[in-house]
């Protein structure tokens, strides 16, 4: 009997302890907290070739006209306004230059005094603010001057503003025909 008691005793120990130690007041949720971090990366790498383009450049006509014992000055409105394309990844810059050549008809070299041309500043890029900016009453006859500048944030295609050119002769003795010239364009990383 005495085994009996000792048996009864420690199952009701047990029982009583398994019963207190799993009640709902015993037992605790796992909370999740804490905070942590990771990272985001993107990488861009110039183009080895072709990252300063002059996709674009004006040509002048300065029209049709009679010959006369005396000209005013001729004007032309660019046909193109400058269109860049700009991946070389730098804020340099970049700068347009412009040199025109005689304009000439055969042997005939026409008596060119002065050509200038203006360029209207482009607008601005609303996200990056890149910019064409242009420059007037520019000289370019037989000389290379500064026509147009992409700041430094400049990247990517921009455009400038409007273009035109005025021709002033410095004599009118003119042979008739049609005169034409090249006008050599160059960009250059940097703002000069």
């Amino acid at each position: 009997m005495q085994n009996k008691i000792l048996i009864s005793s420690l199952v009701a120990g047990v029982t009583l302890l398994l019963g207190t130690a799993i009640t709902p007041s015993t037992v605790e949720a796992a909370t999740a907290t804490g905070t942590n971090q990771g990272n985001t990366t993107i990488q861009f790498t110039a183009p080895t070739d072709g990252q300063l383009v002059l996709n674009k450049v004006p040509s002048f006509d300065f029209g049709n006209h009679a010959l006369a014992t005396s000209y005013s000055a001729f004007t032309a409105t660019g046909d193109t306004p400058y269109d860049v394309t700009n991946l070389t990844g730098d804020s340099n810059g970049y700068t347009v230059t412009a040199q025109a050549g005689q304009l000439t008809n055969g042997s005939s070299v026409l008596p060119v005094s002065s050509l200038t041309t203006d360029t209207a500043d482009g607008t601005a890029d609303s996200v990056t603010g890149g910019k064409i900016s242009g420059a007037t009453g520019v000289s370019i006859y037989q000389a290379s001057n500064k026509v147009a500048t992409g700041n430094a944030s400049a990247n990517g295609e921009l455009q400038s503003g409007t273009t035109g050119a005025t021709l002033t002769l410095s004599s009118p003795g003119v042979k008739t025909g049609t005169y034409t010239g090249v006008i050599d364009y160059t960009i250059t990383d940097g703002i000069n």
